[in-house]
Protein backbone atom coordinates (compact mmCIF):
# COMPACT_ATOMS: atom_id res chain seq x y z
CA UNK A 1 0.00 0.00 0.00
CA UNK A 2 3.05 2.33 0.75
CA UNK A 3 4.30 1.63 -2.91
CA UNK A 4 1.23 3.26 -4.31
CA UNK A 5 1.90 6.60 -3.21
CA UNK A 6 6.03 6.33 -2.65
CA UNK A 7 6.50 5.03 -6.79
CA UNK A 8 4.42 8.44 -7.87
CA UNK A 9 6.14 10.52 -5.69
CA UNK A 10 9.44 9.32 -6.72
CA UNK A 11 8.84 9.53 -10.21
CA UNK A 12 7.01 13.32 -9.56
CA UNK A 13 11.23 14.24 -7.80
CA UNK A 14 12.60 12.49 -11.39
CA UNK A 15 10.62 14.96 -13.16
CA UNK A 16 11.02 17.74 -11.24
CA UNK A 17 14.77 17.07 -11.68
CA UNK A 18 14.35 17.28 -15.76
CA UNK A 19 12.37 20.39 -15.22
CA UNK A 20 15.29 21.57 -13.49
CA UNK A 21 17.84 20.52 -16.38
CA UNK A 22 15.36 22.26 -18.71
CA UNK A 23 15.70 25.42 -16.73
CA UNK A 24 19.37 25.58 -17.06
CA UNK A 25 19.36 24.37 -20.56
CA UNK A 26 16.86 28.00 -21.34
CA UNK A 27 18.79 29.91 -18.99
CA UNK A 28 22.24 29.23 -20.59
CA UNK A 29 21.16 29.67 -24.25
CA UNK A 30 19.48 32.89 -22.95
CA UNK A 31 23.07 34.70 -21.20
CA UNK A 32 24.87 33.38 -24.57
CA UNK A 33 22.11 35.26 -26.34
CA UNK A 34 22.23 38.00 -24.79
CA UNK A 35 25.91 38.29 -23.05
CA UNK A 36 24.63 38.09 -19.64
CA UNK A 37 27.68 36.34 -16.69
CA UNK A 38 26.28 32.84 -16.93
CA UNK A 39 28.14 31.78 -13.77
CA UNK A 40 26.13 34.54 -11.67
CA UNK A 41 23.02 34.77 -13.63
CA UNK A 42 23.34 30.09 -12.63
CA UNK A 43 24.13 31.18 -8.75
CA UNK A 44 21.50 33.67 -8.48
CA UNK A 45 19.04 31.35 -9.96
CA UNK A 46 19.82 28.44 -7.97
CA UNK A 47 21.20 29.10 -4.78
CA UNK A 48 20.04 32.93 -4.57
CA UNK A 49 16.81 31.44 -3.53
CA UNK A 50 18.51 29.78 -0.41
CA UNK A 51 20.72 32.10 0.14
CA UNK A 52 19.31 33.55 3.59
CA UNK A 53 16.23 33.06 5.89
CA UNK A 54 14.23 36.11 4.17
CA UNK A 55 14.88 34.49 0.30
CA UNK A 56 13.35 31.01 1.99
CA UNK A 57 10.69 32.52 3.73
CA UNK A 58 9.49 34.14 0.50
CA UNK A 59 9.28 30.40 -1.21
CA UNK A 60 7.12 29.36 1.55
CA UNK A 61 4.86 32.20 1.16
CA UNK A 62 4.82 31.76 -2.59
CA UNK A 63 3.75 28.06 -1.65
CA UNK A 64 0.65 28.95 0.04
CA UNK A 65 -1.85 30.06 -2.90
CA UNK A 66 -0.70 27.58 -5.29
CA UNK A 67 -0.85 24.55 -2.57
CA UNK A 68 -5.01 25.77 -1.77
CA UNK A 69 -5.05 26.70 -5.64
CA UNK A 70 -3.56 23.05 -6.93
CA UNK A 71 -5.36 21.17 -4.36
CA UNK A 72 -8.76 22.66 -5.38
CA UNK A 73 -7.35 22.23 -9.49
CA UNK A 74 -6.67 18.75 -8.25
CA UNK A 75 -9.87 17.16 -6.23
CA UNK A 76 -12.08 18.99 -9.89
CA UNK A 77 -9.75 17.14 -12.52
CA UNK A 78 -9.41 13.70 -10.66
CA UNK A 79 -13.39 14.03 -10.90
CA UNK A 80 -13.12 14.74 -15.41
CA UNK A 81 -14.00 18.72 -14.25
CA UNK A 82 -11.94 21.51 -15.89
CA UNK A 83 -13.25 24.56 -13.82
CA UNK A 84 -11.73 27.67 -14.07
CA UNK A 85 -13.70 29.20 -11.14
CA UNK A 86 -10.57 28.31 -8.84
CA UNK A 87 -9.24 31.72 -9.81
CA UNK A 88 -11.86 34.11 -9.13
CA UNK A 89 -12.90 32.00 -5.81
CA UNK A 90 -9.59 32.71 -4.25
CA UNK A 91 -9.80 36.45 -5.50
CA UNK A 92 -13.72 36.38 -4.01
CA UNK A 93 -12.15 34.40 -0.45
CA UNK A 94 -9.57 37.23 -0.01
CA UNK A 95 -12.00 39.92 -0.37
CA UNK A 96 -14.75 39.23 1.70
CA UNK A 97 -12.33 38.05 4.30
CA UNK A 98 -10.71 41.23 4.43
CA UNK A 99 -14.38 43.07 4.51
CA UNK A 100 -15.26 40.21 7.59
CA UNK A 101 -12.29 40.61 9.72
CA UNK A 102 -12.62 43.94 10.38
CA UNK A 103 -16.62 43.74 11.33
CA UNK A 104 -15.63 40.74 13.97
CA UNK A 105 -12.95 42.90 15.94
CA UNK A 106 -9.44 42.00 17.30
CA UNK A 107 -9.55 38.02 18.11
CA UNK A 108 -6.37 36.33 16.83
CA UNK A 109 -8.53 32.92 17.24
CA UNK A 110 -12.29 33.68 16.34
CA UNK A 111 -11.69 36.33 13.46
CA UNK A 112 -9.55 34.57 11.26
CA UNK A 113 -11.09 31.38 11.85
CA UNK A 114 -14.90 32.50 11.09
CA UNK A 115 -13.21 34.72 8.48
CA UNK A 116 -11.93 32.20 6.20
CA UNK A 117 -14.83 29.63 6.78
CA UNK A 118 -17.46 31.98 5.80
CA UNK A 119 -15.03 32.85 2.51
CA UNK A 120 -15.05 29.01 1.91
CA UNK A 121 -18.79 28.35 2.25
CA UNK A 122 -19.66 31.82 0.33
CA UNK A 123 -17.30 30.24 -2.07
CA UNK A 124 -18.46 26.90 -2.72
CA UNK A 125 -22.05 28.82 -2.73
CA UNK A 126 -21.14 30.78 -5.94
CA UNK A 127 -19.15 27.66 -7.10
CA UNK A 128 -22.13 25.54 -7.33
CA UNK A 129 -23.49 27.87 -10.40
CA UNK A 130 -21.64 26.52 -12.90
CA UNK A 131 -20.94 22.68 -10.88
CA UNK A 132 -25.35 22.56 -11.49
CA UNK A 133 -25.03 24.07 -14.87
CA UNK A 134 -23.20 21.12 -15.81
CA UNK A 135 -24.52 18.05 -14.23
CA UNK A 136 -28.32 19.36 -14.43
CA UNK A 137 -27.91 21.07 -17.99
CA UNK A 138 -24.53 19.71 -19.60
CA UNK A 139 -23.10 23.50 -20.06
CA UNK A 140 -19.74 23.23 -20.32
CA UNK A 141 -18.09 24.20 -16.73
CA UNK A 142 -15.05 25.46 -18.53
CA UNK A 143 -16.78 28.61 -20.42
CA UNK A 144 -19.45 29.34 -17.78
CA UNK A 145 -16.91 29.03 -14.80
CA UNK A 146 -14.53 31.07 -16.63
CA UNK A 147 -16.90 33.85 -17.56
CA UNK A 148 -18.43 33.65 -13.71
CA UNK A 149 -14.49 34.64 -12.53
CA UNK A 150 -15.07 38.31 -14.38
CA UNK A 151 -18.16 38.40 -12.87
CA UNK A 152 -17.09 38.20 -9.48
CA UNK A 153 -14.01 40.18 -10.24
CA UNK A 154 -16.64 43.26 -11.34
CA UNK A 155 -19.05 42.79 -8.21
CA UNK A 156 -15.79 42.93 -5.93
CA UNK A 157 -14.67 46.27 -7.95
CA UNK A 158 -18.12 48.03 -7.82
CA UNK A 159 -18.46 46.94 -3.25
CA UNK A 160 -14.23 48.02 -3.21
CA UNK A 161 -15.39 51.72 -4.68
CA UNK A 162 -18.51 51.74 -2.92
CA UNK A 163 -20.00 50.46 0.51
CA UNK A 164 -16.63 48.46 1.42
CA UNK A 165 -14.04 50.85 1.03
CA UNK A 166 -12.30 52.46 3.61
CA UNK A 167 -13.32 56.13 3.94
CA UNK A 168 -9.70 57.13 4.58
CA UNK A 169 -8.18 54.83 2.13
CA UNK A 170 -9.18 54.89 -0.93
CA UNK A 171 -9.96 51.28 -3.54
CA UNK A 172 -9.29 49.53 -0.25
CA UNK A 173 -10.99 47.60 2.46
CA UNK A 174 -10.99 48.90 6.35
CA UNK A 175 -7.12 48.35 7.97
CA UNK A 176 -6.49 44.60 9.15
CA UNK A 177 -5.08 45.03 13.25
CA UNK A 178 -2.22 41.92 14.18
CA UNK A 179 -5.37 40.57 16.06
CA UNK A 180 -7.59 40.61 12.94
CA UNK A 181 -4.96 38.47 10.91
CA UNK A 182 -3.70 35.28 11.12
CA UNK A 183 -0.44 34.40 13.47
CA UNK A 184 3.22 34.57 12.56
CA UNK A 185 5.43 31.97 12.64
CA UNK A 186 8.71 33.61 12.31
CA UNK A 187 8.43 38.02 13.52
CA UNK A 188 11.54 38.39 11.76
CA UNK A 189 10.81 37.05 8.32
CA UNK A 190 7.01 37.58 8.65
CA UNK A 191 6.11 33.98 7.36
CA UNK A 192 2.53 33.35 8.58
CA UNK A 193 0.87 30.38 9.89
CA UNK A 194 -1.17 30.31 6.91
CA UNK A 195 1.56 28.00 5.40
CA UNK A 196 0.77 25.95 8.09
CA UNK A 197 -3.28 25.50 7.07
CA UNK A 198 -2.19 25.03 3.20
CA UNK A 199 -0.20 21.91 4.48
CA UNK A 200 -3.29 20.38 6.28
CA UNK A 201 -5.48 21.01 3.51
CA UNK A 202 -3.11 19.36 0.81
CA UNK A 203 -3.02 16.78 3.88
CA UNK A 204 -6.87 16.26 4.51
CA UNK A 205 -7.67 16.20 0.61
CA UNK A 206 -4.86 13.68 0.11
CA UNK A 207 -7.14 11.36 2.81
CA UNK A 208 -10.27 12.61 1.25
CA UNK A 209 -9.21 11.15 -2.43
CA UNK A 210 -7.86 8.03 -1.63
CA UNK A 211 -8.88 7.16 1.55
CA UNK A 212 -12.92 7.17 1.37
CA UNK A 213 -15.45 5.95 -0.37
CA UNK A 214 -16.70 9.66 -1.61
CA UNK A 215 -13.56 10.24 -3.08
CA UNK A 216 -13.29 6.70 -4.97
CA UNK A 217 -16.51 7.46 -6.49
CA UNK A 218 -15.21 10.95 -7.16
CA UNK A 219 -12.28 9.22 -9.04
CA UNK A 220 -14.49 6.65 -10.48
CA UNK A 221 -16.78 9.22 -11.98
CA UNK A 222 -13.81 11.09 -13.60
CA UNK A 223 -11.52 7.78 -14.87
CA UNK A 224 -15.05 6.14 -16.45
CA UNK A 225 -18.05 7.90 -15.90
CA UNK A 226 -20.29 5.33 -17.95
CA UNK A 227 -18.98 2.25 -15.19
CA UNK A 228 -19.39 4.93 -12.27
CA UNK A 229 -23.12 4.69 -13.74
CA UNK A 230 -23.43 1.54 -13.88
CA UNK A 231 -22.15 0.72 -10.89
CA UNK A 232 -24.55 2.91 -9.11
CA UNK A 233 -22.54 5.67 -8.37
CA UNK A 234 -24.49 8.82 -8.89
CA UNK A 235 -22.34 10.93 -11.28
CA UNK A 236 -24.50 14.33 -11.05
CA UNK A 237 -23.68 14.39 -7.34
CA UNK A 238 -19.77 13.64 -7.53
CA UNK A 239 -19.55 16.42 -10.42
CA UNK A 240 -21.18 18.80 -8.69
CA UNK A 241 -19.76 18.19 -5.33
CA UNK A 242 -15.95 18.12 -6.98
CA UNK A 243 -16.80 21.65 -8.19
CA UNK A 244 -17.94 22.72 -4.99
CA UNK A 245 -15.37 21.47 -2.81
CA UNK A 246 -12.66 23.01 -5.04
CA UNK A 247 -14.43 26.44 -5.04
CA UNK A 248 -14.50 26.13 -1.27
CA UNK A 249 -10.92 25.19 -0.99
CA UNK A 250 -9.74 28.10 -3.42
CA UNK A 251 -11.86 30.88 -1.11
CA UNK A 252 -10.24 29.70 1.44
CA UNK A 253 -6.98 30.25 0.07
CA UNK A 254 -8.00 33.40 -0.69
CA UNK A 255 -8.86 34.62 2.92
CA UNK A 256 -5.53 32.57 4.15
CA UNK A 257 -3.48 34.01 2.10
CA UNK A 258 -4.72 37.76 2.50
CA UNK A 259 -5.05 37.53 6.54
CA UNK A 260 -1.77 35.84 6.53
CA UNK A 261 0.38 38.08 4.14
CA UNK A 262 -1.55 41.76 3.68
CA UNK A 263 -2.98 44.16 5.90
CA UNK A 264 -6.12 45.15 3.76
CA UNK A 265 -7.45 43.95 0.28
CA UNK A 266 -6.56 46.07 -2.11
CA UNK A 267 -6.29 44.01 -5.36
CA UNK A 268 -6.86 45.72 -8.51
CA UNK A 269 -6.57 42.48 -10.53
CA UNK A 270 -7.12 39.22 -10.69
CA UNK A 271 -4.74 37.12 -9.43
CA UNK A 272 -3.85 34.57 -11.00
CA UNK A 273 -3.55 32.12 -8.50
CA UNK A 274 -6.35 30.37 -9.87
CA UNK A 275 -4.55 29.73 -13.44
CA UNK A 276 -1.20 28.95 -11.19
CA UNK A 277 -3.14 26.08 -9.73
CA UNK A 278 -3.33 24.55 -12.74
CA UNK A 279 0.23 24.46 -13.51
CA UNK A 280 0.51 22.93 -10.24
CA UNK A 281 -1.94 20.10 -10.53
CA UNK A 282 -0.56 19.30 -13.98
CA UNK A 283 3.00 19.22 -12.25
CA UNK A 284 1.95 17.05 -9.50
CA UNK A 285 -0.06 14.76 -11.36
CA UNK A 286 -3.35 15.79 -9.49
CA UNK A 287 -2.17 14.21 -6.62
CA UNK A 288 -3.11 16.49 -3.29
CA UNK A 289 -0.42 14.53 -1.21
CA UNK A 290 2.43 15.86 -4.12
CA UNK A 291 0.99 19.38 -4.69
CA UNK A 292 3.08 20.80 -1.81
CA UNK A 293 6.50 19.75 -3.63
CA UNK A 294 4.92 21.30 -6.69
CA UNK A 295 4.67 24.43 -4.79
CA UNK A 296 7.79 23.80 -3.53
CA UNK A 297 9.68 23.57 -7.32
CA UNK A 298 7.49 26.59 -8.74
CA UNK A 299 8.05 28.88 -5.40
CA UNK A 300 11.53 28.00 -6.01
CA UNK A 301 11.45 28.75 -9.55
CA UNK A 302 9.98 32.06 -8.97
CA UNK A 303 11.93 33.29 -6.27
CA UNK A 304 14.98 32.25 -8.45
CA UNK A 305 13.65 34.39 -11.06
CA UNK A 306 13.37 37.59 -8.97
CA UNK A 307 16.92 36.82 -8.26
CA UNK A 308 18.23 36.99 -11.59
CA UNK A 309 16.23 39.90 -12.46
CA UNK A 310 18.09 41.91 -9.72
CA UNK A 311 21.41 41.25 -11.62
CA UNK A 312 19.69 43.06 -14.64
CA UNK A 313 21.23 40.83 -17.72
CA UNK A 314 18.46 38.56 -18.51
CA UNK A 315 14.72 39.39 -18.37
CA UNK A 316 12.22 38.02 -16.11
CA UNK A 317 10.21 36.94 -19.11
CA UNK A 318 12.67 34.13 -19.81
CA UNK A 319 11.36 32.42 -16.48
CA UNK A 320 7.98 32.19 -17.86
CA UNK A 321 8.94 30.55 -20.75
CA UNK A 322 11.19 28.14 -18.79
CA UNK A 323 7.07 27.65 -17.20
CA UNK A 324 5.95 26.89 -20.65
CA UNK A 325 7.81 24.58 -21.79
CA UNK A 326 7.83 22.55 -18.43
CA UNK A 327 3.74 22.61 -18.51
CA UNK A 328 4.34 21.31 -21.99
CA UNK A 329 6.71 18.55 -20.63
CA UNK A 330 4.34 17.62 -18.36
CA UNK A 331 1.33 17.76 -20.22
CA UNK A 332 2.73 15.55 -22.86
CA UNK A 333 3.99 12.86 -20.26
CA UNK A 334 0.12 13.02 -18.81
CA UNK A 335 -1.09 12.54 -22.64
CA UNK A 336 0.74 9.71 -23.55
CA UNK A 337 0.49 7.81 -20.02
CA UNK A 338 -3.63 8.25 -21.06
CA UNK A 339 -2.83 6.59 -24.78
CA UNK A 340 -0.85 4.00 -23.34
CA UNK A 341 -3.36 3.03 -20.79
CA UNK A 342 -6.20 3.48 -23.63
CA UNK A 343 -3.72 1.09 -25.71
CA UNK A 344 -3.62 -1.78 -22.92
CA UNK A 345 -7.55 -1.57 -22.76
CA UNK A 346 -7.77 -2.43 -26.09
CA UNK A 347 -5.39 -5.00 -26.47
Amino acid sequence: MKMKFVKPLLTLLLRLLLAVAVAAIVLAGACILMEGDMKEVMTAFFLGPVEDEYAIAEILREMVPLIFTGVAVSLMVRCGQFNMFVEGAFFGGAFLAGVLAPMLGENFIVTPVIAILAAAVAMGAVGYIPAKMKSSLGVNEFVSSLMLNYIVYWVVMYLIHGVAADPDYPNATMYLEDAMRLPLLNEDTELSSNLLIALVVALLSGLFLFKTKWGYALRMTGDNPRFAVYSGIKAEKYVTSSQVIGASLAGMGGASFLLGNYYRFQWASLPNYGFDGFVIASIAGNNPYAVPLAALFLGYLRVGALQVSRLGDIPNEVIYVIQAIIIILFGAQFVLSRRKKGGRKHA
